[in-house]
């Protein structure tokens, strides 16, 4: 006949797997659910430009480009890389089309020929202008039925998220 101890240690053993396999089952489910909101804020990032894109005419970037330009005035192609966090290349790319379109101004430094100042046009304004009155109404319509404090309460993991990943 078992002793009551050896019933008492299975009876332990098997409480701690299944513990354990509520654990991985749990950290499985919280993975998951990561990946989800991973997922949804991607779509949800591609959703946004496209339904901007599409109301204003004008690339999110190419946008982010000109309200940067009205912000530091006459700069260099490497001020506007680095203050947008965008590729050599992509910048280049987008500040030709911008030029091509006459929203932008491209010039050699007097002071130093080798720098490029990029400059906003008054056709690139009046397009700013255009697209900021879309711009509002388009963050309403995305913000409908939100509250403030959940409005902040977004913002708040947003900035968390972001934070995180400038550690990775």
């Amino acid at each position: 006949m078992p002793k009551f101890s050896s019933i008492i240690n299975q009876v332990l053993v098997r409480a701690k797997r299944r513990v354990l396999n509520v654990r991985r089952i749990s950290m499985e489910v919280c993975l998951d659910d990561k990946k989800q909101m991973i997922m949804m804020l991607k779509r949800l990032d591609r959703h946004v430009t496209q339904v901007f894109e599409r109301r204003t005419e004008v690339s999110l970037t190419r946008y982010e480009i000109l309200v940067s330009l009205v912000k530091k005035g006459s700069v260099t192609q490497k001020v506007l890389q680095e203050s947008l966090a965008i590729d050599q290349s992509a910048i280049t790319r987008h500040l030709k089309l911008l030029e091509e379109q006459q929203y932008v101004e491209r010039k050699r430094n007097e002071k130093n020929n080798r720098e490029v100042l990029v400059t906003i046009s008054d056709k690139g304004r009046a397009l700013l202008e255009g697209c900021t009155m879309f711009n509002d109404q388009f963050l309403n319509d995305l913000y409908d039925d939100f509250s403030d404090s959940e409005l902040q309460q977004l913002k708040q993991f947003l900035t968390r998220l972001n934070h995180n990943v400038e550690k990775l």
